[in-house]
């Protein structure tokens, strides 16, 4: 098989196995999750199919016999909706992760970031200047974290002011 994928000239040939095996695994649940949603659909085609009024020759078309129950019809649109959706999503997510070759959510997260321009943008912040106000935050932050602040001078300093305004 490699020696043909090298005649054929595929980059995948010189891929490692774990390479592949990763490969196989989201093209698996690719291929799982539009399998289900084919199934639910049909499932879901035949639910519309089976509640639907047809009246016989003489019925009126206009209103729906007595006997129909408007509470379980919704549950059903709203049970196979849901169905549908969900499905339809999961073959979307599988399918974008197999295209960018993503195989968890800190992964999803990089390339995305990587491919909207993020390390960019996020440099550009970093070298943006700061202000009086934010710098004396991180600053203030910074110290607490290192343990560098004192926290009793602080609430004495407060009890202090709230003295003097009394």
């Amino acid at each position: 098989m490699t020696d043909l994928l090298h005649k054929l000239n595929f980059k995948i040939a010189d891929a490692s196995p774990e390479y592949k095996q990763r490969r196989k695994i989201q093209m698996i649940r690719f291929f799982t999750a539009s399998a289900v949603t084919i199934f639910a659909s049909r499932f879901a085609y035949r639910a519309t199919v089976s509640r639907q009024y047809i009246p016989t020759l003489f019925q009126g078309n206009h209103s729906p016999p007595l006997s129909y129950n408007f509470t379980t019809d919704a549950a059903v649109a709203v049970g196979t909706g849901t169905l549908l959706c969900g499905s339809v999503t999961g073959m979307t997510v599988f399918g974008l992760c197999w295209i960018l070759d993503v195989s968890n959510i800190q992964e999803f997260g990089w390339r995305m970031k990587s491919m909207l321009g993020g390390w960019e943008s996020e440099k550009k912040l970093s070298e943006a200047p700061m202000d009086e106000e934010s710098s004396y935050i991180q600053d203030s932050l910074n110290d607490i974290l290192d343990g560098k602040y004192d926290f009793e001078e602080d609430t004495e300093e407060v009890h202090t002011a709230e003295m003097k305004t009394k």
